[in-house]
């Protein structure tokens, strides 16, 4: 039985890169690929001061919404042409809630593909993020836009001692290469014990090279990113952390910090 790897499409010009990260993800887990495309229901873009859905807007957001759908599905054929490795790909095309449908494919698949959300986007990945990372309990691997299809070979965990930064790991110790590089980045406050290799990858018989980052002097998600860059690292690995257990929750600084700033592919998981 293979690994399902899920990727939310959101918009035609990230399709293509998401896909190829899918691709690599799949290959490295020996998975399947499903790509989904959720299309918006119209009733939902009501505000709460509008007291209709008029026929005309219905229609338009309907018609919106399956022009963006075929745009996904074409860069989903064309991929899918020169897709090879695993499994014949899946394309899954639904009409529903984000956090939903994210719920009920995603409980479904082993792994979550995400794009990372744009700053001025319509908020889409976000919504997709958000829901893949609290809504389906899976990991989830965020793709920026630049990121290469090749990762995967140098890797570095950001490591925190805590339930989400291990499961994060134990799920990237399924797609990690045995010829991988691996480097574990571990803060250290001024007056601290030096921090220790996990005990999780020694006992997985992981090869890493540890580094200590200075806790509270600067941003460290920042130094975070800037040590992944001088290890060359092409992915990285972390647990998601949020301020709140209620709905509107608040990501911590680190989380925040790569959602906004990463440029490789993060694989995290809550």
């Amino acid at each position: 039985m293979s690994n399902v790897v899920l990727t939310l499409l959101t918009r035609p010009e990230t399709g293509p890169t998401l896909l190829a990260a899918a691709e690599r993800l799949a290959v490295l887990l020996g998975a399947r690929i499903e790509a989904l495309v959720m299309r918006v229901p119209p009733i939902s873009t009501i505000l709460v001061t509008e007291e209709v859905l008029t026929e005309a807007q219905e229609q338009k957001i309907r018609d919106r919404e399956h022009e963006r759908a075929t745009a996904l599905h074409r860069v989903f054929e064309t991929w899918a042409t020169r897709h090879g490795g695993t499994s014949a790909p899946r394309w899954l095309d639904e009409e529903g809630l984000t956090e939903a449908l994210v719920k009920k494919w995603g409980e479904r698949a082993d792994y979550i593909v995400v794009g990372q959300p744009m700053a001025h986007s319509d908020g889409s990945e976000y919504e997709a993020l958000y829901a893949a990372l609290f809504a389906s309990a899976r990991p989830v691997l965020m793709v920026p836009t630049q990121a290469k299809a090749s990762f995967g070979k140098t890797v570095a965990v950001a490591w925190r001692d805590d339930k989400f930064t291990l499961h994060a790991v134990m799920e990237a110790l399924h797609c990690i290469p045995q010829s991988a590089e691996v480097h574990v980045l571990m803060g250290r406050r001024k007056g601290a014990p030096p921090p220790q290799i996990p005990d999780v990858l020694v006992e997985h018989g992981v090869t890493v090279t540890g580094h200590e980052l200075p806790v509270g002097q600067g941003v460290f998600g920042a130094l975070l990113l800037a040590k992944a860059h001088e290890v060359h690292a092409d992915f990285l690995v972390m647990g998601a952390f949020v301020h709140s257990a209620w709905r509107n929750m608040i990501f911590g600084g680190v989380t925040k910090y790569m959602l906004a700033h990463a440029d490789i592919p993060v694989l995290m998981r809550h």
